[in-house]
C-alpha cells in the first residue's frame, strides 16, 4: 500500500472514530418530567437520565419567577422528542448539557425570556468569541423581561445560600 493511500486510510478511520465519539454524547430521547426551571427527566428505552442545562440556572421553585420557569419547560417540553447534547455526567449520575427542541437551544430561550441567568463569563479571550448566553442575559436585563422585571432579583445560588439546609 502506498504512502498517500496508507495516510487516507487513517485519515478516514480518525474521522470515523471522531463521528462515532460525538455520536456518543448525544443522548435523543423524550421528556417524562420537568423538575424544576434547569432540571428535567429524559426518558430513553427503559432507562431515565437527569439533565441539568448546561450554562444557565434558574431560580429555585420557592424563589419569585421559579414556578414560572418550570412551567414554561412543562408546558413545551412534557412529552417532547429532544436531544441532549452531553458535557459531562456527575459522580451522582446527573448529566449536564445543552437541550436542543426543534433546532432550539432551551437554555438559551430560558435566558432570553428572562427566566434564568448565565452561568457562563460574560468576558471571552478570543475577540468577537462571545457565548450567546451572557449577550442574552445582558439583552433580557435590559428590557427588564421576566425576572429583570423585579427590582433587584436574587441569583438562585445566593437564594439557596439563605435557606437553611438547602446546599448547591
Amino acid at each position: 500500500m502506498s504512502n498517500s493511500l496508507m495516510r487516507l486510510v487513517i485519515a478516514l478511520n480518525l474521522t470515523i472514530c471522531s463521528l462515532a465519539q460525538a455520536a456518543d454524547h448525544q443522548l435523543p430521547g423524550r421528556i417524562i418530567r420537568v423538575v424544576d426551571g434547569d432540571s428535567l427527566i429524559l426518558g430513553i428505552s427503559q432507562s431515565q437520565y437527569r439533565i441539568e442545562l448546561a450554562g444557565i440556572d434558574a431560580p429555585e421553585l420557592n424563589q419569585p419567577w421559579g414556578n414560572t420557569a418550570a412551567d414554561r419547560l412543562r408546558n413545551s417540553l412534557t412529552g417532547a422528542f429532544v436531544v441532549v447534547t452531553q458535557a459531562r455526567t456527575s459522580a451522582n449520575g446527573t448529566t449536564t448539557g445543552t437541550l436542543i427542541f426543534k433546532g432550539r437551544d432551551i437554555a438559551l430561550d430560558l435566558i432570553h425570556d428572562g427566566l434564568a441567568w448565565s452561568t457562563i463569563p460574560p468576558v471571552t479571550t478570543e475577540p468577537g468569541d462571545t457565548h450567546p448566553y451572557p449577550v442574552a442575559e445582558a439583552q433580557a436585563r435590559l428590557e427588564r423581561r421576566g425576572l429583570w422585571s423585579d427590582e433587584a432579583p436574587i441569583p438562585p445560588w445566593e437564594w439557596r445560600r439563605r435557606q437553611p439546609g438547602i446546599t448547591d
